[in-house]
């Protein structure tokens, strides 16, 4: 395998080129070495120092989902299959790591909310609510759009406004084709946009739209004839 000297770690020159170690001359190194300390009958691949990593990581409190960020698993069920630890000492682990997080933290952030605070929570998802579904944004945070929901990101559609929506569709082209007429350039591409983010918004309706809860039909009992 050839490749620049970067950003490889372990390399090995080769005549005059320096190439990346691979898992075949790993795993005969770490074996040719078990046989020099006299445990030849053991066999190890490169694939096994990952697992001792995950494992040694987690004994020493590292959280369990930042190792399988660094192992690069995208569930965090694939990293607890590789450490050597039980269910039980992970939990442990994990939560040894929140409480280190909450020293460091000011204590304010633990504290229970008072009565104002609990109203302005309720009161954000209730304006989180508009017409075509539920604006995404985060807790606290305003809105960074301008109210302009059907072309924002973060509007989601809700199914049961698909009809709604192919009304307000109909509408933009009729202005589209008004301001066409017209002359009205600076209205023509402004339209276009918000046709295009509302196309989006429909096909976005049109995969969640649900199809109801399964019907079970009831078990007959056998015949007794």
């Amino acid at each position: 395998m050839l490749s620049p000297p970067l950003p490889f770690l372990f390399q090995r020159r080769h005549g005059l080129e320096r190439r990346v170690l691979t898992d075949s001359y790993v795993q005969r190194l770490v074996n040719r070495e078990l046989t020099a300390l006299g445990h030849g009958e053991l066999t190890l691949t490169p694939h096994d120092f990952r697992r001792l990593f995950a494992s040694e990581a987690v004994s020493s409190g590292l959280p369990p989902h930042i190792v399988a960020k660094i192992l690069g698993h995208e569930h965090l069920s694939t990293t607890e299959h590789c450490m050597a630890v039980y269910p039980e000492d992970m939990l442990r682990h994990y939560r040894a790591f929140l409480a280190r997080r909450r020293q460091l933290r000011p204590s304010e952030e633990y504290r229970d909310p008072t009565t104002e605070e609990w109203q302005e929570f309720h009161q954000h998802f209730a304006k989180r609510k508009v017409e075509l579904g539920t604006c995404g944004r985060g807790y606290g945070t305003p809105c960074a759009h301008e109210h302009a929901c059907l072309r924002c990101p973060l509007l989601q559609p809700d199914p049961a406004q698909k009809r709604r929506l192919d009304e307000i569709i109909v509408n933009l082209r009729e202005r589209l084709a008004e301001a066409h007429e017209r002359g009205w350039l600076g209205e023509v591409e402004g339209l276009q946009i918000t046709i295009a983010a509302a196309k989006r918004k429909l096909a976005g309706m049109t995969r969640q739209i649900s199809l109801g809860m399964p019907v079970i039909p009831p078990v007959r009992p056998p015949d007794s004839s």
